[in-house]
């Protein structure tokens, strides 16, 4: 199997408040950022929307036409979740078809308008559900989540202290969790028994590509992302 560079999580000027490069980023600019820092599966994680994932989308097929480059762009949004006191940042990704179709039935399931919020209101929406069911949710979708960032700091404490980031990487419908510093693998009462990695989180073009993961997957397409994360599971991703 062929190894690839991914990196999931990656936000777009769609947000201009959110955004920390300039609001006139394009597309193509994103796509060809992508494709200079090696980047081969690039994961949309805009809040609550992948209203830009189109854009995105046209803009890889043209580079691909041009260069002959394949960029695999998955849309995706960064769901922020409130339960029993915690907080939790999910990253789910869906398949190019129908992904639209897909996430406004996710907002449905979590009792939200299609698009959930005015655009600068969504870095700071979140829904009060139990994250556990978000992702049988995104599962049940088509789509894959992914734990973002558990190693951050949010407010007055670290997610990684918490019981419910274990029970969310042990869940099946968890693909991977997300670390900035892969030394926490340790810290995971399981060793970690499932596929890790590291994105960028990047709100800029400057900070595509900061943080990567590679994986070894059958092929460049969502379905070979999902085999790859099952493969992985319990071993040590980069």
């Amino acid at each position: 199997m062929q190894r690839y560079t991914v990196d999931l999580h990656n936000h777009t000027p769609l947000i201009p408040s959110d955004y920390r490069g300039d609001a006139a980023t394009t597309p193509r600019q994103i796509v060809e950022r992508a494709i200079e820092v090696g980047i081969d599966v690039l994961g949309i994680a805009d809040h609550f929307s992948v209203a830009y994932a189109p854009r995105l989308l046209e803009a890889a097929e043209q580079a691909r036409a041009e260069t002959g480059r394949n960029l695999l762009v998955l849309p995706g949004a960064e769901i922020r979740v409130r339960h029993a006191g915690e907080e939790t940042h999910l990253v789910a990704l869906f398949p190019q078809r129908m992904s639209e179709i897909r996430f406004g039935a996710l907002l449905g399931i979590l009792g939200l308008p299609d698009p959930a919020a005015p655009l600068d209101d969504l870095p700071h929406l979140a829904v009060d559900s139990d994250p556990l069911e978000v992702a049988r949710a995104i599962d049940a979708l088509g789509g894959l989540c992914h734990v973002g960032h558990v190693d951050r700091t949010f407010g007055d404490y670290c997610f990684m202290d918490s019981q419910l980031v274990h029970h969310l990487a042990e869940s099946p419908h968890i693909s991977a969790i997300e670390l900035i510093d892969r030394s926490c693998r340790s810290r995971f009462r399981d060793g970690l028994a499932i596929a890790h990695i590291s994105s960028s989180d990047s709100h800029s073009l400057e900070e595509m590509g900061r943080r990567t993961a590679t994986l070894e997957m059958p092929e460049l397409s969502f379905e070979g992302l999902r085999a790859a994360f099952q493969s992985a599971k319990g071993v040590l991703v980069a």
